[in-house]
């Protein structure tokens, strides 16, 4: 521009004859236009500046508050098929002993019959299982019982008592024994009771970041009003399990956190909400986004929430950040400005882009990342897995699907503490890094049980991956109040089958394949093709 100015003020003084002094007043004026120009080029970017900080603000909290909706959502549904999952193990453990039962009994069938009800008798009243097992006897040509402590049948007749009873149990067995009609199973309120207890050891002893946690109220009355609820599992308050709730209860903005969450529940079966409740471990109060969802089997309310001022936190650090990046860009700018005006704002505005993209693949990574082992969650198994299943479809080529879990792991937490509980996890996990390719994918699918994802992997080779896999993890020597805590694991190994549904059937063929290794002796591995 300067330059420009020049030569329209040597054509003025040719033509015209002005003088030097009309010279030096162009280049005068042509310098303060420049200033000018810069001036304002300059206020207008600080503007943009500005408000494009305040759009990345924006989208930046929005994508947070997305990512943080989906972890808490994930979880409490990780949580759910979590108690599926117990309840399914606990009946096939009692279905095996039913079984069991049934093969020692048949040994003692051909006694006299005073003598097998004696046996029968005597059996089902031992101390270790009257608690557990309910049990009947009855004459088989008479319908007369002969046995029936606990008054299963109901003053009813045998036949008409099967119908009503078998809807109670988990497990189960009417079998015949010379005279004899027998029945015996473990009842489902037996089974949920040790399930909720487990569920509740659980919770209690998980860990979350930004102090989160899970809790549960179970709903004796789904219309609301007075006691329409009952605290059942709070880590954050504990004292105060067994505590009736109202849906008329207020947090100190007024807001009826339990009518809305009750209301949302019964419209969707799930909500997320905002109220304001104390934080973990401090008697700060603060805004709390929730989502809950409801368990119908056992009418319990599964929530999990985190404090939006810690969110608000992570946001601030993360603006900050990009604050100062933006003011460097802007003195850089400034001083090309003469060259590079015009296209450093296409260049802040690609690099303003390029940040936001950056700092939401960072946290989506971080929500990807199990906090604790580092391995992968199981958000990213389910997508990534959800991707192989499509390749799978396409090319028919299947990775090799391996499951397994911590041999006795409860056993190790109970003995030595959550702190050796995680260092075990920890240890195994890099274990198994250690012996698998980098381009193999671990993830943690929920407690101490992982499934890590082989590429080029076949059924005739799979066995060696496992037997390596195993050899580290067996290497491990982790010491703990002055013992060495032997770490094994119990393996299973699927492949994608053209039958499968979906990618959660090789899962539980892999899982069948974990709970053969542990009934063969653990320290393991199977294949269930």
């Amino acid at each position: 521009m300067l330059l420009i100015a020049e030569n329209l003020m040597l054509g003025y003084s040719i033509k015209g004859g002005n003088d030097y002094n009309m010279v030096k007043r162009y280049r005068t004026l042509s310098v303060l236009l420049v200033i000018i120009t810069c001036l304002l080029v300059g206020s207008f970017y600080l503007y943009s500046t500005d408000k494009i900080g305040k759009i990345y603000i924006q989208n930046t909290q929005k994508s947070i508050y997305n990512l943080k909706k989906d972890f808490l959502k994930d979880t409490v549904n990780n949580q759910i098929a979590r108690i599926d999952e117990i309840r399914a193990d606990k009946t096939k453990i009692y279905q095996a002993q039913v079984q069991q039962i049934e093969l020692m009994l048949q040994t003692i069938e051909n006694m006299q019959p005073n003598e097998f009800m004696q046996m029968y008798r005597k059996y089902f009243e031992q101390e270790n299982n009257r608690a557990v097992w309910s049990a009947a006897l009855w004459e088989t040509e008479t319908g007369r019982v002969v046995y029936d402590p606990q008054n299963i049948l109901a003053g009813t007749s045998p036949a008409e008592a099967a119908e009503l009873i078998l809807a109670d149990f988990s497990a189960y067995r009417f079998s015949p024994y010379g005279k004899y009609q027998a029945f015996f199973g473990v009842k489902k309120s037996y089974v949920d009771a040790q399930v909720k207890k487990m569920i509740a050891d659980e919770i209690h002893n998980s860990k979350f970041a930004e102090e989160s946690y899970i809790w549960v109220n179970e709903v004796v009355n789904y219309e609301g009003g007075r006691n329409y609820a009952i605290r059942r599992i709070h880590p954050n308050l504990p004292e105060t399990e067994g505590m009736k709730l109202s849906t008329d209860m207020t947090d100190i903005k007024g807001n009826l956190a339990y009518r809305a969450e009750l209301e949302g529940i019964k419209k969707f079966g799930e909500c997320f909400n905002t109220y304001y409740f104390k934080k973990m471990n401090s008697d700060v109060i603060s805004e709390k986004l929730t989502y809950a969802k409801l368990y119908k089997d056992y009418d319990w309310i599964v929530a999990m929430g985190i404090h939006l001022d810690d969110m608000n936190g992570y946001i601030n650090k993360t603006n900050e950040e990009s604050r100062k990046l933006a003011v460097d860009l802007v003195k850089i700018l400034i001083l090309q400005l003469f060259i590079i005006l015009g296209v450093s704002f296409g260049l802040m505005a690609l690099l303003e882009r390029g940040l936001f993209r950056k700092s939401k693949k960072k946290l989506e990574e971080e929500i990807n990342l199990d906090l604790l082992t580092k391995a992968f969650s199981r958000r990213a198994g389910d997508r990534d897995l959800h991707r192989r299943w499509d390749y799978y479809n396409e090319t028919g080529i299947s990775p090799a699907i391996v499951y397994f879990d911590i041999d006795n792991f409860k056993n190790i937490n109970d003995k030595y503490g959550h702190d050796v509980g995680d260092a075990v996890l920890i240890n195994t996990v890099q274990a198994v890094k250690g012996a698998v390719r980098t381009s193999d994918k671990l993830y943690r699918w929920g407690g101490d049980e992982f499934v890590l994802v082989c590429d080029g992997i076949n059924s005739e080779n799979a066995m060696g991956l496992c037997d390596k896999i195993l050899r580290e993890v067996n290497a491990l020597d982790y010491q703990a109040q002055g013992e060495h805590v032997a770490t094994t694991i119990s393996i299973g190994v699927a492949f994608f089958q053209e039958s499968d549904r979906d990618y959660t059937d090789a899962l539980k063929r892999a899982d069948t394949a974990v709970y053969r290794s542990k009934s063969n002796g653990r320290n393991q591995a199977n294949i269930e093709i």
